[in-house]
């Protein structure tokens, strides 16, 4: 990946020949569980290989990776025929899905989603658009969240899978973004999609409930960026205050305040790992990591803005040079705090449940 870098960020295309490296080296997929073609990786091991992969490009390792949260809702609520059409086949053919998601209109409130779904006597009858959908330019399928509707009544929300090649799907160009431009993010529009039964995921209105464990895990995947990141930053700025001179005889390693500002951004970053750590091994554990898995991708990703805004300084006019890399990480790691669940949207996650904990038994 490193060589190959600036090149994906500038052309904002879609690194084709890092995945078939990574088909290759068994990397691609992996954490889905064996059964399904993966490799049965742990929530733990996946966060540790998403770190460190987003070290060096988190648009590169998010084209790699996205397979894996947006198939969530098929690998746990899905019946066997359908984690066979949705799941093994696509892995075994190295395709890909995308999540269906965000509105234009709604923005972080996923659950007044207007895209629509109606039950018909064939099946289901689609309406409505997305957009932000990570990996959709080339995606096979979407799974898209959507109201649905039986015998015209509402009956909460749901998820369907949806061939990309079915009749009314309409796939836009990428979008123009600061940040992760490698990782295409086109609009989806859905009209009159005819649907076979079997695109349902799990029973009609259980959409809210399935969203909220999918929500928790790809929020383990912008943690572990936020952490890639950071780590990256500080590599490379130790190198950097080791070499770089402000005058003949001081190197900036020998400042106080350069060594202040590094060694309290390493301070955070230990204890960003640790809330990290305690969502996937509660997860790996099979326990609720709802909180956890928002503590950590906030305390991350906001790290990874004051760290990337910081060690930037430190470069000077180098740290908004192309060539030096640090820009794109300050770009990418500002994206962090809105992909995934805006930094506002997780405090909210973190007020509620601590107001939930204030008045039981065992309190704060």
């Amino acid at each position: 990946m490193a060589p190959h870098v600036r090149r994906y960020d500038e052309e904002r295309t879609f690194p084709v020949p890092i995945h078939e490296r990574a088909a290759a080296e068994g990397i691609l997929n992996a954490a889905f569980p064996e059964e399904l073609g993966g490799a049965g990786l742990s929530y733990t091991e996946f966060a540790e290989g998403i770190s460190e992969l987003s070290a060096v490009c988190p648009g590169m390792t998010w084209t790699l990776v996205f397979n894996r949260g947006a198939l969530h809702p098929v690998v746990a609520a899905g019946t066997a025929e359908q984690k066979e059409l949705f799941v093994t086949r696509l892995l075994k053919d190295n395709g890909y899905a995308a999540l269906g998601l965000t509105e234009p209109e709604n923005g972080s409130n996923l659950l007044a989603a207007g895209t629509r779904a109606v039950r018909t006597e064939s099946g289901w009858l689609l309406n409505g658009g997305k957009c932000m959908s990570g990996n959709g330019t080339v995606a096979d399928v979407f799974i898209v969240l959507a109201n649905t509707v039986v015998d015209n009544r509402k009956r909460g929300l749901s998820f369907f899978a949806v061939p990309r090649d079915a009749a009314g799907v309409t796939v836009s160009e990428d979008i123009d973004k600061a940040a992760f431009r490698c990782l295409p993010t086109p609009a989806v529009t859905f009209r009159d999609v005819a649907l076979e039964p079997v695109s349902l995921i799990g029973r009609a209105g259980d959409g809210e409930f399935l969203l909220n464990e999918l929500l928790a895990t790809i929020r383990i995947g912008g943690a572990a960026c936020g952490t890639g990141i950071v780590a990256a930053m500080l590599r490379d700025a130790l190198t950097w205050v080791g070499e770089r001179r402000v005058y003949p005889d001081d190197r900036m390693d020998t400042l106080s305040h350069v060594q202040l500002t590094l060694g309290r951004l390493y301070v955070e970053l230990c204890a960003a790992r640790k809330l990290l750590e305690e969502a996937t091994g509660l997860a790996d554990r099979g326990l609720p990591f709802g909180r956890e898995s928002s503590m950590a991708k906030y305390a991350a990703t906001e790290l990874a803005v004051r760290a990337s805004n910081e060690i930037l300084q430190l470069y000077g006019w180098r740290g908004i040079a192309a060539d030096y890399g640090v820009e794109k990480r300050w770009r990418d790691a500002r994206a962090l705090t809105i992909f995934e669940g805006s930094s506002e949207i997780q405090l909210l996650n973190v007020f509620r449940e601590m107001r939930r904990m204030a008045t039981s038994e065992g309190g704060l």
